[in-house]
């Protein structure tokens, strides 16, 4: 080891600033491993080597991302080199080796500072706009602050890696040490949180407690909990979102509810919610920082959870305080009716369920008992079934089916099929949505349903991702979207399509592209078409169209619409066909389009193929 020379007491300074660096660093270890066993996980080979590997693909999430990994990156450098510097102290090619090593992640750095700057500046408006008080708006700034201070250190610490002298390693020595105990006390949870929540998926609503189960007699009725009323009723994984939040801000700058003046911010919503747990422990009211709007005001797009870059689960808490205003009844009137029309009716449009599927025969299609040896169940849906507009995305697929001569694999279940339950589950009436979810799951099974598709992205979310946890049976059914199945058709050969060499854009469903990552098909489909020009938020990164969460059939406080919002993003490719793949999306831009004056149209994929079949008249 070599150390510093130039006096008895430089050197001594040094051995102790240096000691104190690893005593810190061994601190960090330390909460790392401590938080992990916490979380029930614990420090493993193969999980660090996963975790590791989710990090450094995460830049293709965006620049927030890429700025998260130039800090984790750079943390880790400027640890590694203080632990180092006593070997490489005396070795100016080492160092400068170092330091050319450390530019882009200082760069990187330098970004992340002007970001963190930004969300700091915009946040005043957000107090503003959302009423914060004094406590909460206070806790926000000196986190903030704190955290860009150890951005400013860190950068630091890497650039006086290029000096040698006794000065420089005595000053990087006592700006690491302040660097690191900032990290050990506001960057370890953070981390940790996202290396525990590694294998929740963006559709991952808990279940409060399984409606089978109470039926079975296996769980007491009177025990049963659904709704958040204290932070003491939230999951552990829930209240470490709460611990992890770090203000990064990226959550609120995807938000569409954000973006259009509705009073939601999802840092804040998070950021309350630590107060009060901080403040007055986890027998705290959720209620009493919420307000209701602000629960509402979601669209359970998923754009918070997918851009956070320390995993946070704002959707699920949100659905938490909408269970709790569900069990309090505080819905107004349209929440009210939805709930009961698909209480009594059996779907959402409030409309009697008989005879949904008649107009169908028309078309040649049948129903499961008139066709026992099919292969497909088309899920027709809710706006399927009653929406005129939707009937029409519907008997393109039909036209489509039938161009490729698979008709007869095909039929549906006619007065026997009911909504989905999934405005029932984003709504917050888990109760509800899982007595839907069991009924017709017990249809399925009993006509021996193996393969369902459906033109709708939320019955394929709910179908794929929530019905198997509720039943094993759902776990052996093959669940495709109209995308995926017209994709394989296509590039099997079974429709041939004509290109037009018209321009095309693409508004990806949130519930489709991000909770599902089905991106592909749609872009095989448009692109064997017409030439597609992306949105500048398209695929995964996806903007919502302001129709989730149930927000179809309910109005919130707002400054601009998000649909109007999508529509600007939309048209500003140039193209005058935006091509949708969700009747909610199509309807929602529809609107949008008619009051902005848009002069193209909005059709679904399906409607596309149908028109471009070779063929077809």
């Amino acid at each position: 080891m070599v150390l510093p020379k130039p006096t008895p007491g430089g050197v001594l300074i040094s051995y102790v600033l240096y000691l104190v660096n690893v005593l810190v660093v061994v601190i960090i270890v330390y909460r790392l491993y401590s938080e992990a066993r916490r979380g029930g996980l614990g420090l493993s080979a193969a999980r660090l080597i996963r975790f590791i590997k989710y990090e450094a693909s995460s830049y293709r999430k965006g620049m927030v991302h890429l700025m998260h990994l130039s800090i984790l990156l750079g943390v880790s450098l400027s640890i590694l080199y203080t632990l180092i510097y006593p070997l490489t102290y005396g070795n100016p090619v080492a160092h400068y080796v170092m330091f050319i090593a450390s530019t882009p992640l200082i760069l990187g750095l330098i970004t992340a500072l002007a970001w963190r700057f930004r969300v700091l500046a915009d946040s005043f408006k957000v107090y503003s706009d959302l009423r914060i008080e004094e406590a909460v708006k206070r806790r926000s700034i000196m986190l903030q602050s704190i955290l860009m201070l150890v951005i400013v250190l860190t950068s630091l610490t890497l650039a006086l890696t290029l000096f040698t002298g006794i000065i420089y390693i005595e000053v990087k020595f006592t700006l690491s040490i302040i660097d690191y105990a900032l990290i050990a006390t506001y960057y370890v949870k953070p981390e940790v949180n996202l290396y525990l929540n590694l294998d929740l998926n963006l559709p991952n609503l808990r279940e409060a407690f399984n409606l089978k189960d109470v039926l079975e007699g296996k769980v007491d009725a009177s025990q049963v909990k659904v709704g958040a009323e204290r932070l003491s009723d939230l999951a552990d994984y829930e209240l470490r979102s709460l611990d992890a939040c770090v203000e990064i801000g990226a959550c609120e700058e995807a938000c569409p509810a954000t973006l259009a003046g509705r009073p939601l911010s999802p840092r804040m919503f998070i950021r309350k919610l630590k107060y009060i747990k901080d403040s007055n422990g986890l027998n705290s009211d959720l209620l009493k920082v919420i307000i209701d709007d602000e629960a509402w005001s979601c669209t359970t797009c998923g754009a918070c959870v997918y851009n956070c870059p320390i995993g946070v689960r704002h959707i699920d808490l949100i659905i938490d305080v909408r269970r709790r205003l569900v069990e309090l009844s505080r819905l107004d009137q349209k929440k009210s009716t939805l709930l009961l029309n698909i209480t009594q009716y059996g779907n959402s449009m409030g409309i009697s369920n008989y005879g949904r599927h008649e107009w169908l025969r028309e078309l040649g299609v049948k129903t499961v008992k008139e066709n026992p040896g099919f292969k497909h169940l088309l899920w027709v849906g809710c706006m399927g079934s009653f929406d005129s507009r939707t009937r029409e995305i519907i008997k393109s697929f039909i036209d489509i089916i039938k161009a490729a001569g698979l008709i007869n694999d095909f039929a549906v279940l006619g007065d026997e099929e009911t909504c989905c339950g999934d405005p029932l589950r984003r709504l917050g009436d888990e109760g509800r949505f899982q007595e839907v979810a069991l009924n017709n799951i017990e249809v399925f099974r009993r006509y021996g349903v193996k393969s369902i598709v459906t033109i709708c992205p939320h019955g394929y979310n709910t179908f794929s991702n929530e019905y198997p946890k509720l039943d094993e049976y759902m776990r052996n059914v093959s669940i495709k979207h109209h995308t995926q199945f017209i994709a394989e058709l296509i590039e099997k050969g079974l429709v041939k399509v004509k290109g037009s060499g018209e321009v095309l854009t693409i508004h990806d469903p949130c519930y489709l592209a991000r909770y599902n990552k089905s991106t592909k098909p749609q872009r095989i489909i448009v692109s064997s078409v017409g030439v597609l020009k992306e949105p500048r938020n398209s695929g995964e990164r996806t903007f919502c169209c302001g129709a989730g969460g149930a927000n179809y059939w309910y109005d919130v406080p707002e400054r601009s619409r998000i649909s109007s919002i999508r529509l600007s993003q939309l048209t500003e490719t140039g193209a005058k066909t935006i091509v949708t793949m969700c009747p909610f999306c199509n309807a929602m831009l529809s609107d949008a389009a008619r009051v902005g004056g848009f002069k193209g149209r909005v059709i679904d994929v399906g409607e596309l193929v149908k028109e471009s079949m070779v063929g077809h008249h």
